[in-house]
């Protein structure tokens, strides 16, 4: 006698899950907060988390992102851009990009979020302090070129900038509450390297933020 259970079934008389036909492609089936089935995008289930945690102690409005892997203090942002404008007019070396960038996408990703807290501390305290995320992509094997704008390889593209509010002590924190990016892809390959700025240039800034990549 043939056994109906469907652990004995062979996959020609398997049926496809709940609403499989007019779910999206590139979604899998999951089990929500409410208990209920529903499609969900890929991309929210593998997710990637990084941790954004540093300080920087600026000599003026410009620009700084991480100093070199090979320093010991490697969560201070004293690298500077040399503007407080993210344009073709200044670069970024390759190897700075190498040794400064804090993540490198494996696979494709689009970025979500960026949430968390900051503090300032110095005459400049009270204000907003300016956070950019770049990427530097395009990036060629076996070449000097600088990374730069608007440039065809090794290009430095913002992804966004957003600000935290800084208060009169180091004791108070602002949040840093971003989901809107003006690009908000990263491609295998691509560097991410953060960036801040006092629009004073004399708050010395400290923060812990977190960053979430959805796989595409």
């Amino acid at each position: 006698m043939a056994s109906n259970e469907h652990k004995n079934l062979n996959n020609d008389n398997l049926h496809v899950p709940l609403n499989f036909s007019t779910a999206s492609n590139s979604t899998v089936l999951t089990k929500n907060s409410l208990g209920s089935l529903e499609w969900a995008s890929q991309g929210t289930i593998n997710t990637n988390i990084i941790t954004l945690r540093g300080f920087t102690i600026p000599s003026n409005s410009n620009y700084y992102y991480p100093v070199s892997m090979n320093n010991n203090k490697d969560l201070q942002f004293s690298s500077n851009y040399g503007s407080a404008t993210i344009s073709a007019a200044n670069v970024i070396s390759v190897s700075n990009m190498l040794r400064s960038s804090i993540f490198l996408a494996d696979k494709d990703y689009t970025i979500s979020s960026v949430y968390g807290w900051v503090s300032g501390l110095g005459a400049g305290a009270n204000e907003d302090v300016t956070f950019a995320l770049v990427k530097g992509n395009n990036v060629a094997a076996d070449t000097s070129d600088n990374f730069t704008v608007l440039q065809a390889t090794n290009t430095l593209t913002v992804l966004e900038e957003f600000t935290g509010t800084t208060y009169s002590s180091n004791i108070k924190v602002g949040v840093v509450d971003n989901t809107s990016f003006t690009v908000n892809s990263l491609s295998k390959g691509d560097f991410l390297l953060p960036m801040i700025k006092s629009p004073s240039g004399a708050n010395d800034t400290y923060f812990n933020l977190t960053i979430t990549l959805n796989a595409v």
